[in-house]
C-alpha cells in the first residue's frame, strides 16, 4: 500500500470525525491546486450508475478528477446477479478500481459490497440522501452549499483511498 501523503495523516484516536472530516474539506478548498502533489494521483475510481449525468455522478467525478483519480463509469447492472455470480464480481471491481460509488444503492447493501470487494464501495456519496450533507454549514447559498459538499466528498475519497 502506498504511503499517505503528509497533508491526509490519520485523525488521532480522541478526534471527533465529523469535525476532523470538515477540517479536512476545508484544508482541500484553500489549499493549491498542484495537480503533482494530487493525493489520489495513479488511482482509478469508478462510478456504478444507469445515469452518469446526475448531479451526484458528475459531483462524484468532479471531486476524484480534481485529487488526480482516473474515473470509469460503469453500469449498476454489473451487480444484479445471483449471490455466487455478484461475490466474483465484486471481487473483480475490487481488482480493477480504488474504490467505487453505486448511485443509488443502500448503505448496508455497499457494506456487503465493500467487504468482499475489499476496497471503499459508497452508496451515492454525495447525493441527496448522503450523510455528507449533515455536515454542510446551514444557511449558505445554493453555490457555495454546492462548492462545500464537493470539498466533503473529496475528503471522504483522500481518507477513504491510499
Amino acid at each position: 500500500m502506498p504511503s499517505v501523503p503528509a497533508d491526509s495523516e490519520p485523525l488521532p484516536p480522541e478526534a471527533d470525525p465529523a469535525s476532523a472530516l470538515v477540517e479536512r474539506a476545508r484544508s482541500l478548498r484553500a489549499g493549491p491546486g498542484d495537480r503533482a502533489t494530487a493525493p489520489l494521483k495513479g488511482r482509478h475510481v469508478a462510478i456504478a450508475s444507469a445515469g452518469h449525468d446526475t448531479p451526484s455522478a458528475r459531483r462524484f467525478e468532479r471531486a476524484a478528477v480534481a485529487l488526480g483519480a482516473r474515473v470509469s463509469h460503469i453500469g449498476p447492472e454489473s451487480l444484479v446477479l445471483d449471490d455466487t455470480r455478484l461475490e466474483a464480481t465484486a471481487r473483480i471491481l475490487g481488482s480493477l478500481y480504488d474504490a467505487i460509488d453505486f448511485i443509488p444503492m443502500p448503505a448496508e447493501r455497499a457494506r456487503f459490497l465493500q467487504n468482499i470487494a475489499g476496497v471503499p464501495v459508497f452508496a451515492d456519496l454525495g447525493g441527496e440522501r448522503s450523510p455528507l450533507r449533515a455536515l454542510l454549514t446551514p444557511a449558505t447559498g445554493a453555490a457555495e452549499s454546492e462548492a462545500e459538499l464537493l470539498s466533503l466528498v473529496e475528503a471522504v475519497l483522500v481518507r477513504a483511498v491510499r
